[in-house]
């Protein structure tokens, strides 16, 4: 299991073969060390010698965070798994690994794109026909891509490199991005409406908000891949530059649109986030601090959401990943499945498995 720790003056000490957590104003609780994979702490939370030195010795790692954006990473000596993981993870750039991980991760942000484009016009088929059929022509587009994807990486050679085929993969992702924002962003009615996706600096509201979504959901799957014991800057996809990590902006394409664009489409129709919420200014749109507090608890919430076949230990549930017996899902808790997509690319590196599965949102 993956325990998270983000309560501030929670702190972790040993007992017996346990990791022994207290909690301000909440049951203390005992876990068995050896079921323990890896520990996610936030600002405020401390660690003792003691359950430092058992940690170690069960090969755990720690990753230290703060406001869900990691800024160090604790690895024991005894954990030899993560230098061979590491290892694969920087010569499967040169094989047919990587070929596989950078096709998977544009497969994932497409057909992602193209589901949230059919949930919005399902919701606007009797409302609003017009709109249902424009959203169907940008998913069907958006779905001509993807076969072309699935037709061009066929043709791979066996000895073509990540490097070899990057353009073919972010060419077809460019023009199904293209496509998506043309349509997603029609959704809005004046001051949220746009066609196009701008970044530095944002143009105008919606883009604005799409941003500081991604820039804040970036942190988490950082978390996720420093969790899993990968290199954050070795990715496949997207090309290596210093103090880019590329790694998180791969698995970061595979829930852009399940958390971020959902959320804030959810938002801005019914009227938490408003044009006027907004500054212009000279480094583009700027939400203001109010409402950007708001924002920040909204996609927290959205994050961590409430999974009742687990459940994290952290200041919302205080609780610990335990097993439910209700066969209801009720929602996903999207941080416990991105640190499972990290571990999934690393399985794939090592070997466990024959081949990467991609998140992708079952609307």
């Amino acid at each position: 299991m993956d325990v998270i720790l983000e309560t501030p003056g929670t702190r972790v000490g040993k007992r017996n073969e346990m990791i022994h957590i207290n909690v301000p104003d909440r049951p203390s609780l005992d876990i068995p060390t050896r079921e323990i994979e890896s520990i996610i702490v936030g600002t405020g939370v401390q660690i003792t010698s003691q359950a430092l030195k058992a940690i170690s010795s069960h090969a755990i790692n720690i990753v230290y965070t703060s406001l869900g954006t990691p800024y160090g990473l604790y690895t024991p000596f005894a954990n030899v798994g993560t230098v061979f993981t590491r290892r694969q993870q920087i010569l499967a750039y040169d094989d047919w690994r990587g070929v596989h991980l950078a096709t998977k991760f544009v497969y994932a942000t497409l057909e992602n794109k193209r589901r949230l484009l059919l949930y919005f016009a399902k919701n606007r088929k009797k409302s609003n026909h017009s709109k249902y059929v424009y959203l169907r022509k940008g998913a069907d587009h958006i779905g001509k891509m993807i076969a072309l994807l699935e037709e061009r990486s066929q043709s791979f050679k066996k000895n073509e490199t990540v490097k070899d085929i990057r353009n073919i993969l972010m060419g077809i992702e460019g023009k199904a991005t293209s496509t998506y924002f043309m349509t997603f962003g029609t959704l809005f009615k004046k001051e949220f409406w746009t066609m196009h996706r701008t970044r530095r600096p944002p143009r105008d509201p919606l883009n604005s908000l799409l941003s500081l979504g991604y820039t804040v959901l970036q942190g988490y799957v950082t978390t996720g891949v420093a969790s899993a014991g990968l290199e954050l800057y070795a990715g496949f996809l997207h090309s290596d530059r210093s103090g880019k990590p590329s790694l998180a902006l791969d698995l970061l394409e595979e829930f852009r649109q399940p958390i971020i664009d959902r959320l804030v489409a959810r938002l801005i129709q019914k009227k938490q986030i408003k044009g006027d919420d907004f500054e212009n200014t000279l480094h583009g749109y700027r939400l203001k601090d109010d409402p950007k507090s708001l924002f920040y608890e909204k996609l927290r919430k959205e994050v961590l959401g409430k999974d009742t076949s687990e459940v994290l230990f952290n200041e919302e549930t205080h609780g610990i990943e335990k097993r439910s017996r209700s066969p209801t899902k009720v929602k996903l808790n999207y941080k416990r499945e991105i640190i499972k997509q990290a571990r999934r690319v690393a399985n794939f590196l090592i070997g466990a498995t024959e081949e990467y599965e991609p998140f992708i949102s079952n609307w």
